[in-house]
This record gives C-alpha cells, structure tokens and sequence, in this order.
C-alpha cells in the first residue's frame, strides 16, 4: 500500500514539547478517546508517518477559565458567542511506523519524537485495515471491529493466544460469555482448533455449534488419582495429620502390592478393606481411622460409578477430541471436586503433549489445546493453595514449549493469583470499575498505560480493550456478537414473571371446574 498524504484528512498539529512515546495536540474537532491517528515525522527509512492511538481529549476555553467565574457572567458569554474561542487538545501515544505495519506486520516504535507544528491526520480506513486485516490460513481469526473506525475488522493470533496466554476480564455482565463464545466458536470451526472450556455454571454447552462441540461429564479413575487429590475429595486439611497418615500409608501399600496395577476396579474397596484393618493395629487411633473410614464412605456413596469409575477414560483423547470444543461440565458439582478434576485433567495434558513433542509424534496427545478456564478466581486464587492453580504455574511457565494454552476468564481480577495473570501476555479486558481491580491489572500487565485503564470504566457491554501480542497494537474493539447463545447474560427478570403468569393461565384454562364434571 502506497500512503499520498494529500488524500488524509488533516485533524490537527502538534503543540508543546514531543517526544518519542507522546504527543499533543490541537484539533478541529472532538479528537475520540481510542481512535488512531497518523502523525507527520521527518523522512526515514520507516517511512514519514507513525500511528497514534488518542488516550486523553479535552475542549477548553480561555474566556471561561477565569477565577471566580458566575452563572451570569457564563450567560453574558454565550450571548457573545464566545463558543468561537473553544479549543480541542488531544494526546496520543506513538505505537509505531505505519509503513513495517502494513508491509511487514512489524511494530517499530520510533526512538526520536516528532517536530512541533508536524501535521497530525485522521487515520483513514485503508490504512487501518491493512494494519488489522488477517487471514485465518495464517492462524488469526475475527473477534470483532473498531470502536470509534466502524467497518474496520479486527483479528486475533490465535498462535500467540496459545503460547502466550490470555485474560478474559469484566465486571459481570460486560460481554466476558460472549468473547468466549466468539473465540472458541472461531478457533474451531474456522482453525479445525482444539480447546477445553472448564465450564463452572454450564452456560457453554452448545459454544461451536451441533458437531463441533462435545460435552464431557467429568470422570476419574479411582486407581489414577493422586494422594493429594485424595485429600482434597475426602475434605482432609493439614490440621487432620493421623486421617493423612493412615491414608497415605494405606495408599502406598496397594500400591506397592500392584492392586492399583492389577486390581484397578477394586482400588476404592481395597483401600477401605485395608485401612479397616487398622482399626486393630492401631487402637489409639480409632476415633480417627473411624472418621476416615466414614468420609471415605461418604466419597464412595457420593460419587463412586459417577465422578469415580472404572468406566473412566483411559486416553487423553476421549476426554479432549482433537478438533472438538470440549466442556468439562462442572455446574453440578463443589469447588474442591472442580478443582480436583481440573488439576487431573491439566497435569495429564501437559504430561501427553511433553511427550508427545519430546518422542517427535511417538505418542502422547497429537494437538495443542487452548484450556479457557472460566471462574480463574475460584480455581486459580490469589491468597490460598488449590492443585489447579499449581498445575496452571507450570502450564504457564511450560504451556508454550508444548503447545497448552492457558485463557483465564473471571470477573474478579484481583482475586487471581498474580503470577497466572501476569503470565497471560494477551489481555482482552472489558469493562471495569472497581478501583482495585484495574490497578491489580494493570501491575499485571507491561502494556496496560494509565490513560487506557483509565477508559476501562467507561467502556459499553462488548466493548474491550485488546493487549499483548495476539493484536499487532492496542485496540478499542467492539467484540462481535456469538452465533450462538451463552447462559452468561442476566435474566430479564420481568419478562421471565410473566411467562410464569401466563403458563398459569393456561394450565388454570386446561384444568376443568370439579363442579362442572359433576353436572
């Protein structure tokens, strides 16, 4: 593409000291906070022209910015129509050249600020597109358009996503559903791309549509568990160090015997045989071999042919079909059991994809796979230990050598664990307005500036602003709206009342009068 300057709209010029991150500038017009501008630049081998995005605008007036300014004497200058002596100051921040943008889809950030007086243009749909325009044969899909440059599309890496995670994040009814919907919708249908949603409230049962999406009911082998997600089902914390004990020593002899091996259908009756078997050894302890024995009873009667089974799947790839939109279904079940199938479930795909790149496709599982993990707050928190969020640290740390994407989804940014958000490089974050919540961000994040978190609260549902390195620059984006429906959105409660009264109705005109039949 081949910038003519002579056919850009001039929107204002540079005032004031510059340098190579910002600028200011006056306008003829209301410069949009979030808009892209194009700002004059002395000849270089980049070009002539770098791209701004706009992060502050005020209007002012001389005349009315006087001390111990009246009503009456504001009135006495709108007859005068002093309105004429209104100026518009915008500020941007320099992201980069536009030529390496378009040509290269490399961000050049320049190393000298512009000259004073330098001409700043509206930046014009075609350059924009040729900024943000992808094709999904290299990996990107759409997730939405421009906010303040209607009909300019805007894609997303979905390679980068991957490897270098994500963040969904918004108060509660922004739009967060909804961008998940659109992404994996994408990801699966346009890409063949694989992803497991870890779906708290089951609000994504029907997410890439009939033949795309699987719903997996969540199940473990009693023999594959581990101790530590023993402890966790049996609701045993460290203060119950003698159930621990005779648990773990009970554990480890089936082991060592081979019963998991040989016997795995009969791990759980062996091991309440056995630890029944302590009852006479160990007499003093019989007050807390029996609580152990009845919690253990409990977890069978709970959950023994459901959430444990022996008809459990064996292979990785029956829990996560490649090319699939796989929903853990956790809705029906507590944190701690979530927390135990989601940690189960991440350390045995992190474990098949190391093998499978580390045997060169010898075995292990044969695709990488994006883990949107909804409610990240609740299994990945900021202030306590739960074995998803020590499972998720290594996904982070190993996650891009193997092809295991992490997308942490949540409401609550500050009650994520600091080092799992910090580690999400991309971040699509819609509206917030807590405070607490967009500084924790903001520490979070190495591109997040004052002035755009400074936007977040005023940002529209679907709105977001996008991060990292899946977007070629920073974007105010208006997300797309899903095929299909999540269970995200709030209910309306009114119209949902009168479907009951009217269901009423009916069923009161269907039911005859006793008195009635009796004539």
């Amino acid at each position: 593409m081949v910038l003519d300057k002579g056919k850009l709209n001039v929107l204002g010029h540079i005032v004031g000291e510059t340098s190579h991150s910002k600028i200011r500038f006056t306008s003829l017009r209301p410069p949009r906070v979030g808009e892209y501008v194009l700002v004059e630049y002395p000849p270089s081998s980049n070009g002539d022209l770098v791209l701004g995005i706009v992060e502050r605008s005020n209007i002012g007036n001389p005349s009315l910015m006087v001390e111990g300014i009246t009503p009456r004497y504001v009135e006495k200058a709108e007859r005068l129509n002093l309105e004429r002596n209104n100026y518009m100051i915008g500020q941007a921040r320099l992201l980069g050249w536009v030529k390496p943008l378009i040509k290269d889809r490399k961000l050049i950030t320049p190393n000298y600020p512009p000259k004073p007086g330098a001409r700043v243009y509206e930046a014009s749909p075609e350059v924009l597109r040729g900024i943000f325009e992808r094709s999904p044969n290299e990996g990107w899909i759409r997730i939405g358009e421009l906010v303040n440059h209607k009909g300019v599309p805007v894609y997303v890496n979905v390679s980068s996503i991957v490897s270098r995670h994500l963040a969904i994040l918004a108060v509660t009814g922004a739009g967060k559903s909804n961008t998940v919907g659109v992404l994996v919708d994408r990801i699966v249908n346009e890409l063949d791309g694989t992803v497991l949603i870890v779906d708290m409230h089951n609000e994504y049962l029907e997410i890439a549509g009939p033949g795309k999406t699987r719903i997996v009911e969540p199940k473990m082998h009693p023999a594959n568990l581990s101790l530590q997600e023993y402890y966790n089902l049996l609701r045993l914390d460290p203060q119950a160090s003698k159930q621990r004990m005779y648990l773990r020593k009970a554990y480890r002899e089936l082991f060592q015997k081979g019963i998991a091996q040989k016997e795995p259908e009969k791990f759980l009756e062996k091991l309440e045989e056995l630890i029944e078997t302590y009852l006479a050894k160990y007499k003093g302890d019989a007050k807390s071999i029996s609580d152990l024995l009845n919690k253990l009873s409990e977890l069978r009667e709970r959950y023994e042919g459901r959430l444990l089974s022996i008809d459990a799947p064996t292979r990785l790839e029956q829990v996560i079909e490649p090319g699939m939109a796989n929903i853990i279904k956790l809705g029906d079940v507590d944190e701690e059991v979530a927390d135990v199938v989601v940690s189960h479930t991440l350390k045995w795909l992190l474990e098949e994809r190391k093998d499978y790149v580390m045997s060169s496709g010898g075995k292990g599982y044969p695709v990488p796979v994006l883990v949107v993990v909804e409610e990240a707050h609740v299994l990945i928190p900021r202030n306590r230990s739960t074995l998803t969020k020590n499972v998720a640290a290594r996904v982070a740390r190993e996650g891009r050598k193997f092809g295991v994407g992490l997308a942490l989804v949540s409401q609550r940014p500050k009650n994520i664990d600091e080092d799992a958000l910090s580690q999400t490089n991309n971040k699509i974050i819609l509206k917030l307005v807590e405070p607490n919540d967009k500084r924790y961000v903001q520490n979070a994040s190495e591109t997040l500036s004052e002035e755009l978190m400074d936007m977040l609260s005023d940002l529209n549902v679907g709105e977001a602003i996008l991060l990292g390195m899946m977007t070629p620059i920073p974007a105010l984006v208006k997300i797309d709206k899903a095929k299909r429906k999540t269970t995200g959105s709030d209910i309306m409660v009114h119209l949902e009342w009168r479907k009951w009264r009217e269901k009423q109705g009916e069923l009161e005109a269907e039911t005859p009068d006793p008195f009635d039949l009796m004539n």
